[in-house]
């Protein structure tokens, strides 16, 4: 692991422990270009490989949860991890949401983003039918200005190596804080563009680094309800303090970093 990444992940981690246990926050990670699943250990991944093209209604994912609706298309140039089908919701497609409802209160979630864009958006609640406490609300406007251009164009080979070179593909983790769960995840497109995404994964147990090791991805932000922290170390110095501060990172730094509404 790059040791400035486990700088930040050590320093960041040490400084979520202190953390009030009722805090209710979701961090999120962006994995290596042109990664299609997840790195943590112990999770389920949902292909849609085996679900036949168009709409479903009511589709078990088997030993995670449920989805009450589905639009599977076949690979294209905007998606299809391993060249193969994957989920979408708005592009004219009459499946405009989906809500994923989880048999347990789970605490990480990850998803293959491609085709991606501003509009995308993952609700977390802490009840089923995206009821509840609404835990975090991630919108992809903000992973769109952290990627490098390293990111951009579908990464398969074959037919679709390269194709939508003008958009980002990012396989994105979710992971609860402690003492944070959620029951079920909205997934929705807030304009006339398509959130398409393949090879959800899911796990019950929330993030520990004893068992699990270096958590991976890049650090991007810190979610409570719809108040957004952004993680992304401004070219200032900070990058300087969290190496310098390592395990005593606290709110001197945080407050360096950029706040969102």
């Amino acid at each position: 692991m790059n040791p400035t990444k486990a700088a930040l992940s050590l320093g960041f981690l040490a400084m979520l422990a202190a953390a009030p246990a009722q805090a209710t926050v979701v961090v999120t990670y962006a994995e290596a270009p042109k990664s299609e699943t997840s790195s943590l250990v112990n999770t389920t991944t949902e292909t849609f490989d085996s679900l036949s093209t168009g709409v479903h209604t009511n589709v078990a994912w088997d030993g995670v949860g449920t989805f009450n609706q589905l639009d599977i298309l076949a690979a294209n140039q905007y998606g299809g991890a391993g060249n193969t089908n994957y989920s979408v919701q708005g592009v004219g497609s009459s499946v405009t949401q989906t809500i994923l409802n989880l048999n347990q209160a789970s605490g990480y979630f990850g998803l293959w983003w491609s085709a991606g864009d501003a509009s995308n958006v993952l609700d977390f609640y802490s009840g089923a039918n995206g009821t509840g406490t609404l835990l975090a609300e991630f919108t992809t406007a903000s992973l769109l200005k952290a990627l490098p251009k390293s990111y951009y164009g579908n990464p398969n080979t074959g037919t679709y190596a390269g194709q939508d070179a003008g958009e980002p593909f990012a396989y994105i983790n979710f992971f609860a804080t402690p003492g944070t769960t959620w029951s079920s995840i909205v997934f929705r497109n807030s304009s006339n563009s398509g959130f398409e995404a393949d090879n959800y994964s899911s796990r019950v147990q929330v993030y520990n680094a004893a068992t699990d090791g270096a958590m991976p991805g890049v650090l991007l932000e810190e979610i409570t309800g719809t108040s957004t922290v952004s993680l992304v170390p401004e070219p200032n110095g900070t990058l300087a303090m969290v190496l310098v501060g390592g395990l005593s990172l606290g709110g001197s730094v945080l407050k360096r970093f950029k706040k969102k509404a």
